[in-house]
């Protein structure tokens, strides 16, 4: 038993030492998640432009398609394998580290929506043609509840999380690359990969609290909820209210921001207290 142990710590130290991505090589790889999530997942959605009724199914076959194919072009390019990746999607965590990074998220969004209130969406007439398309994309998922709320409450969270964190972030931190830089570099390649600016604070910041749970756990499934949940809230706003305009808090109220803002960080402090000495990407 113990020389299969050995065995094992033995191959995960060597996929260690080969699965590393560098600064250059980090924007090659947000530049395949792009393209594959972005362009060739959408070549499935072709024929529900004459039939939209196809929506039902091409919406979520899109995404599935374009998130599978980044992960098999990406493995073998970042030198790793699938089975390194699910170590992480499963490897578990305490219950308070568990509870922490749930408040973590919560107390993060208010400041997450104040800096997505903060870009004008009129001033222009290109800004507001291009903001009424993003508009019209999302709230075209009204007409496919089932099939919006399979693609962005499930898949997306899944295949972000893995592709952004488990592959990109991971990399990076088994690199040697300074941990708050390499949050940062992933979170703000992940805000742009949204391909819009009213996504890429809100979503740059909370994949920044994504990347830091993830840093300090190396548990991705805690990532993969944190992110469901969050688009779950967003999804079901948009459900409620008919727009995706409305927020969950007030980012007009400062003072609530702020507050908010602190206790996160100590929460986020409190975290990497808790996880000391746990976790170690040499």
């Amino acid at each position: 038993m113990s020389e299969e142990i050995q065995e094992e710590k033995s191959r995960t130290e060597k996929e260690t030492s080969r699965f590393k991505i560098s600064i250059l090589k980090s924007f090659a790889v947000a530049f395949i998640i792009l393209v594959c999530l972005q362009l060739l997942g959408s070549v499935i959605n072709i024929p529900s432009y004459k039939w939209e009724s196809l929506y039902h199914l091409t919406l979520p076959l899109s995404f599935l398609f374009g998130g599978t194919l980044a992960i098999f072009i990406l493995l073998p390019y970042v030198k790793t394998d699938w089975k390194s990746i699910t170590e992480h999607i499963w490897k578990p965590a305490g219950i308070g580290v568990v509870i922490l990074s749930i408040l973590f998220y919560f107390l993060m969004l208010p400041f997450a929506e104040f800096l997505t209130s903060m870009v004008p969406t009129s001033g222009t007439e290109v800004l507001e043609e291009f903001y009424k398309e993003i508009i019209k994309a999302f709230e075209m998922m009204l007409d496919y509840k089932i099939a919006g709320f399979i693609t962005v409450c499930i898949l997306a969270p899944i295949f972000e999380e893995i592709l952004f964190r488990g592959i990109l972030l991971r990399g990076l931190l088994q690199k040697g690359i300074s941990p708050i830089f390499a949050i940062f570099l992933s979170s703000f390649l992940f805000g742009l990969a949204h391909l819009n600016p009213w996504q890429f604070l809100g979503a740059g910041l909370l994949g920044a609290v994504f990347g830091f749970v993830y840093y300090r756990t190396k548990a991705l499934w805690i990532c993969i909820f944190l992110h469901a949940l969050n688009n779950s809230i967003s999804f079901i706003m948009m459900l409620k209210y008919e727009s995706m305009d409305e927020n969950v808090t007030n980012p007009n109220d400062q003072f609530s921001v702020v507050i908010c803002f602190m206790i996160a960080v100590l929460i986020g402090w409190g975290i990497y207290k808790l996880t000391k000495n746990k976790v170690s990407w040499n």
